[in-house]
């Protein structure tokens, strides 16, 4: 059954999602999108703001009324928005006290009165005020999870990409994932735990022991507690007691460096880490010694990172591959999805996608 479950999840990640998005500002201020390969004018002023996803991209106008970049078409979605968040596949927006969903070309009310939310990539968890009940939003529908009425604070409650971690009404933890519901244990005993895609991690009081939860099951991954944790696409990379930083993937637990990293960090896929001067990634199982100096910046999304040299020179690790992407100084760059966005010069736009780079000039 664990295997079954393992293989879905492979399955499920990444390979349905367009990853291929960047938007700039051209020399005229028109604001450009560029879709896969091609370029298009989204609007002729600058916006107020956006967010980028895998597959669309939500925004306020110059005149703030919300529109949605979906499937190649703008449309306008409302006449403002009060809140707005944009995960890899999910538009999530505040109308006042309304809590609404853009959801593959649909747009859906979540909630008429909505109290806290958390938004994943593949879910939403909302309190629904006016009902008193704890939400979830998954695969187009909503699946009532907890009646708070006789309670009276807030539920608790946190989410990963396509995971959900919630106290109910009788202090209990329970994880929502791919539509079942597994009990994790009385949230007292509960010291700390985290969401990620496909993972729930967490350490046991009083004995402090470090857990998982992964493909339905449940795993011990060390007897005493991490000094930290944070959570990936199917992982979970950790510093244990003895300063090593380890990684649990589902199958194995694997020692990532025995020498205590002075800074680690997780995004999608991506475990980035800084060990005696070096900047290293690992991904997919291994690990790439990329410089033997921490960079001035970098940035990651997906399976992509970015990242300023020591000599100013734009790089890229994409998908177990270094490459220079630009020698000249970098006035910005972002990475979104399969994507890197980046201006030099006296605003000139590439895009680096899928191993190429495309001029927006």
């Amino acid at each position: 059954m664990r295997f079954i479950l393992l293989i879905i999840a492979l399955l499920g990640v990444n390979f349905l999602n367009a990853q291929q998005l960047a938007l700039y500002n051209d020399y005229l201020d028109n604001v450009q999108i560029f879709d896969g390969g091609k370029f298009q004018e989204l609007e002729h002023l600058p916006l107020t703001s956006y967010q980028i996803g895998n597959n669309a991209i939500g925004y306020e106008d110059n005149a703030s009324s919300f529109k949605v970049y979906y499937n190649h078409y703008s449309f306008k979605v409302s006449e403002f928005v009060s809140d707005y968040t944009v995960t890899d596949n999910l538009i999530v927006f505040n109308l006042n006290n309304q809590l609404k969903v853009f959801d593959n070309g649909d747009t859906k009310t979540l909630a008429i009165h909505a109290g806290e939310y958390r938004v994943g990539d593949d879910l939403i968890a909302f309190y629904d005020k006016q009902k008193f009940l704890l939400n979830v939003y998954y695969q187009g529908e909503i699946i009532p999870l907890d009646d708070v009425l006789a309670s009276e604070a807030e539920p608790e409650f946190i989410v990963g990409e396509n995971t959900l971690v919630y106290k109910d009404a009788q202090g209990y933890l329970h994880i929502f994932y791919r539509g079942e519901l597994f009990e994790l244990l009385y949230a007292e005993r509960a010291k700390d735990y985290k969401a990620g895609r496909d993972i729930v991690a967490f350490v046991e009081t009083p004995v402090d022991n470090f857990q998982a939860f992964y493909g339905g099951e449940f795993i011990q991954l060390e007897d005493f507690e991490p000094k930290s944790f944070k959570m990936g696409d199917g992982f979970v990379a950790y510093i244990d007691s003895n300063d090593y930083l380890k990684l649990f993937d589902g199958t194995e637990t694997q020692t990532i460096s025995f020498d205590a990293p002075e800074e680690y960090d997780v995004t999608d896929e991506l475990l980035v880490f800084h060990v005696q001067n070096y900047f290293k990634v690992h991904w997919r199982g291994k690990t790439y010694t990329l410089e033997s100096h921490i960079p001035e910046s970098y940035k990651m999304d997906q399976n992509i990172l970015a990242y300023i040299d020591e000599q100013g020179y734009l790089k890229v690790f994409d998908r177990g591959t270094k490459q220079t992407l630009s020698y000249e100084a970098i006035n910005e760059y972002d990475c979104h999805g399969n994507t890197v966005f980046y201006n030099y010069g006296i605003n000139s736009n590439d895009i680096y996608y899928d191993g190429e780079v495309y001029s927006g000039d």
